[in-house]
Formats: C-alpha cells, sequence, structure tokens
C-alpha cells in the first residue's frame, strides 16, 4: 500500500520532492510526479518540500499522521544519553562508517531556528510553512504550537556518511524511545533549510561526521486518558 497521495490537479512537476526523497521513490514523468514503488520509508520529506501542497503523507488506514502527541516536557540529559546508546553511541556498522548525533534545545535551537526559517524565507519561500511560521510568530499565541516543531521542545540531528545508516539509527532510536515513553517525527522543513545551506547551519555542529540526513523533533508523549478507562472497567466486571 502507498504511502503517499499525490494530487494530480495540484502537481507542477517541479521535482522537487523528487530531489528531496532519500528512497529515490519519486520521479517525474509527463510534468507530473509519480511513486517508483521502490519503498517509501514515510519520512515525509516530499510532503514539505512541494510549495503547491501535492502530496500527503498517510497512515495505514488512509488517515493523516498526527505531530502534535507530545507533552512539551524535555527529555533529560540521561535519556538522550540512552536514546544515543541505542543508535550506536558515534560508530556503526563496517570499519569506518559512522553516525553522529546531537540534540539542540533552548535558547540554541531558538537561534537556528531563526536561521532555518531564514534559510527558507530565501530559497523556498513559496513553501506553505514558511507562511505558516510567519503567521504563527506574528500571532505569539503560547497556546498554539509551532506548525514546524508542534509540541517538541528538542530537536535530534543525525549526521551520517550514508542516508540508510542513519535512518537505521534512527529506527532503533525510535524502537528505544517508544519503550521510554518517548516521541518524534521528521522535520522535513529543516532538513530542507539544511540541504539549501548546509554551510550556514553546520556551524551549530563542530565535530560533526558525515553530512545531515535527519531532523528529528523528539518529546516525551502525552497521556492518553481515554484508554486507561478500559482496563478499569474490566476489573470493575470482577466485582458484579
Amino acid at each position: 500500500m502507498s504511502n503517499l497521495r499525490i494530487d494530480a490537479d495540484k502537481c507542477i512537476g517541479c521535482g522537487k520532492c523528487v530531489k528531496m526523497c532519500l528512497a529515490d521513490n519519486l520521479e517525474v514523468i509527463d510534468k507530473k510526479v509519480h511513486e517508483k514503488g521502490t519503498g517509501c520509508i514515510k519520512c515525509g520529506h516530499c510532503v514539505s518540500s512541494c510549495p503547491k501542497g501535492a502530496i500527503e503523507l498517510i497512515g495505514e488506514e488512509g488517515e493523516k499522521p498526527r505531530k502534535g502527541w507530545m507533552d512539551g516536557s524535555l527529555i533529560s540529559d540521561e535519556d538522550l544519553g540512552k536514546l544515543y546508546e541505542s543508535m550506536g553511541g558515534g560508530k556503526t556498522g563496517k570499519e569506518g562508517e559512522h553516525v553522529w548525533m546531537t540534540t539542540l534545545q533552548g535558547e540554541e535551537l531558538d537561534k537556528y531556528m531563526d536561521d532555518a526559517i531564514g534559510i527558507l524565507k530565501e530559497h523556498a519561500s513559496d513553501l506553505p510553512v514558511v507562511g505558516e511560521f510567519e503567521k504563527w510568530r506574528e500571532r505569539n499565541d503560547v497556546l498554539e504550537p509551532n506548525p514546524i516543531l508542534w509540541d517538541g521542545k528538542q530537536v535530534m540531528f543525525i549526521f551520517s556518511d550514508s542516508a540508510e545508516r542513519a535512518f537505521n539509527a534512527s529506527n532503533k532510536m525510535i524502537a528505544k524511545g517508544f519503550g521510554m515513553g518517548i516521541r518524534g517525527f521528521h522535520s522535513n522543513a529543516l532538513m530542507l533549510a539544511y540541504k539549501e545551506d548546509p554551510e550556514k547551519l553546520e556551524a551549530y555542529f563542530p565535530g560533526a561526521e558525515g553530512k545531515m540526513h535527519m531532523a528529528f523533533v523528539i518529546g516525551h508523549g502525552r497521556r492518553l486518558i481515554e484508554p486507561l478507562f478500559k482496563p478499569i472497567e474490566k476489573v470493575k466486571g470482577l466485582f458484579r
């Protein structure tokens, strides 16, 4: 089953999504983008790179994935260390194959966001998310989620000498984080900003090895109230 919904009426065949696709799953045919079927990895880079909003990332049941699932609290340095360790701790695979990661938060992340948005405004001002972010900043409503980070307050950046190794590391991080109550999603906008001007943004990552392949917004998952009542009802049933 496809992970993408492509609106041919909106697509202008610009090829930006093809350039961003790390799985080489997209191609332009007759001025319209199509999936090759080579294995979409659900990163969503194509979604945010499309200037016309012609691509949607859909779930297994046809529903759009939800990103507003974090409670806004910070992941501790100790827990970040556990995530790093699960990803290989700096080196994985064969000799010489590296994965390097770090996490930005607080004022450092705010500065990074300013630079990233500045790059997007200069090189990709037609992206819908750029306008959404500017409007959000003007409204200055603390109760409204950031259209790029949503409820996340930290971004983990993953560098490597290959996209495949970076994604393997991120999958290990997701699996480890699931048991720790940690959730996240790939920030396509931040990845696009890096691709447009890597030299400017690499100043935030002294000592990084390889190229950035992942910008992963992370945080603690929200507690879902409704499912908690179901086991309680089962327990009550024992005494009826």
